[in-house]
């Protein structure tokens, strides 16, 4: 019996570690079965090693790695963003502002340096990167210009780059434990986040800055719920300086804390953002910014449902796509939502502060305009905390938006059948734990991870 489960044990690594380095490996995105297939193995073997009692913190890491691993020898395959991060990087490095011309600008420059290599990655920019500005903030670009001291190799920029990213979500996994010990919880409970297949492949696959973000989150909440406040609003902002959307979080913070503490840690945070915006925003180039941020926040449409919805029937009424004003005001709904319920009730709860971040979350990403399957990982970090496992069950679903690339619209009967699906089966489950107060699968809850585990 203890060969079987010796076995079963090596089975499930091993088909968790190789269904992720076939998602890496299959370079033509629109073998969507193949992909799907792939990543619905590797989603099945992440839950079964979540289940599996056997596995210590230190098993957990070396799985970990070895899927990170997997996820770091080949370029990206389902996104090309990682074009436009070496562009910047490299024009940066060049002494040339991102927020200040767009690659399309840019290109037919005599005085660039390494022109074949700028050439090769501008190539590479989709069409509608091209014309716009950087939208990336000013830390975000660090991540960019280290990789261009390398070599003008894109593949070995790449690495660098993706390199970066597992250095700085080991440091994530590093204060997360401390921040779960302090909280009274098995440190094990973080494998939740970082064995998910969705982080690994989108942040370490195809470099998205998702997880650093979290990473960084993680690291600014530990030293915020250890009374360190200055040193948690500094990293804090930097969490802000790499994605925004943490700034959707500091309200809940005024109920949380006192008011004094909290405007300090507001003020600590808004100082330090500004500083570090500094470096590279200023006057004139700001709007530059915040034009190209509006365009994927109000102006571009992927995966959503609601807001399609809504869209859908205002347009109904009108003769032109009425997308311009119905972006402003349902981004004004979910301001005031998330309001309501960040200032409705105090409470020195880190448990009740945690859940009411992961609703307000939920309710930022499902009304939005634009939901890439790798958005929902900050949402998966916040349901840690909690006995909530719907983030984990969008983190398999989502996935799935990828037909837009074999049906080359994501308006098309098949990607809005899959949509639909998506989200039908969602808000069920979402319904069912919200009535229920959690997951049915204890596994999935941080009740289960309440007694700390002696042998971790």
């Amino acid at each position: 019996m203890k060969s079987y489960g010796a076995i079963w044990r090596v089975g499930i690594i091993l088909v968790f570690i190789c269904s992720i380095f076939l998602v890496n490996w299959e370079s033509d995105r629109e073998n969507l079965l193949f992909i799907g297939s792939a990543y619905s193995f590797a989603f099945l073997a992440y839950l079964l090693i979540l289940r599996e009692n056997y596995f210590s913190f230190k098993h957990l890491i070396f799985i970990a790695l070895g899927a990170q691993v997997a996820s770091m020898i080949f370029l990206p395959n389902l996104s090309e963003d990682y074009f436009r991060f070496l562009w910047d990087g490299k024009i940066t490095f060049q002494g040339i502002n991102p927020f200040d011309f767009t690659p399309n600008e840019l290109i037919d420059r005599s005085d660039l340096v390494d022109k074949q290599y700028l050439t090769d990655v501008y190539a590479e920019i989709s069409d509608l990167s091209r014309k716009h500005y950087s939208c990336y903030p000013p830390v975000n670009q660090v991540y960019f210009i280290i990789p261009s001291l390398f070599s003008n190799s894109i593949a070995v920029n790449t690495f660098v780059m993706k390199l970066l990213v597992v250095l700085t979500e080991l440091a994530g996994i590093y204060y997360l434990r401390k921040l779960l010990i302090h909280f009274k919880v098995d440190p094990k409970r973080l494998w939740l986040v970082y064995l998910n297949p969705l982080l690994i492949i989108e942040c370490t696959g195809n470099v998205h800055f998702e997880g650093v973000m979290l990473s960084l989150l993680f690291i600014a909440l530990y030293f915020l719920f250890t009374s360190r406040l200055i040193l948690g609003a500094v990293i804090f902002a930097l969490a802000v300086q790499i994605k925004l959307v943490p700034l959707i979080l500091l309200p809940f913070f005024l109920r949380y804390f006192p008011w004094k503490k909290a405007f300090l840690m507001y003020f600590v945070i808004g100082a330090t953002v500004i500083g570090l915006g500094l470096t590279q925003l200023n006057s004139e180039n700001i709007y530059h910014f915040l034009s190209s941020l509006r365009l994927y926040f109000q102006d571009f449409g992927f995966n959503a449902f609601l807001f399609d919805y809504y869209n859908e029937i205002v347009q109904y009424f009108t003769f032109y796509n009425p997308l311009a004003f119905t972006g402003p005001i349902m981004s004004f709904v979910v301001m005031v939502t998330i309001l309501f319920i960040a200032l409705w009730k105090h409470s020195p709860d880190w448990k009740v502060l945690l859940r009411r971040m992961l609703f307000a979350f939920f309710i930022y990403l499902i009304m939005g305009a634009t939901l890439h399957p790798w958005y929902v990982i900050p949402l998966l970090g916040l349901s840690l905390f909690t006995n909530y496992a719907f983030a984990t069950v969008w983190s398999f679903l989502i996935f799935f938006s990828y037909i837009s690339y074999l049906t080359g619209y994501w308006h098309s009967f098949e990607a809005r059948l899959v949509t639909n699906i998506e989200y039908i089966l969602l808000l069920s489950y979402f319904i069912y734990e919200w009535r229920k107060g959690g997951s049915p699968f204890s596994f999935l809850r941080i009740d289960y991870y309440r007694q700390p585990n002696p042998e971790s």
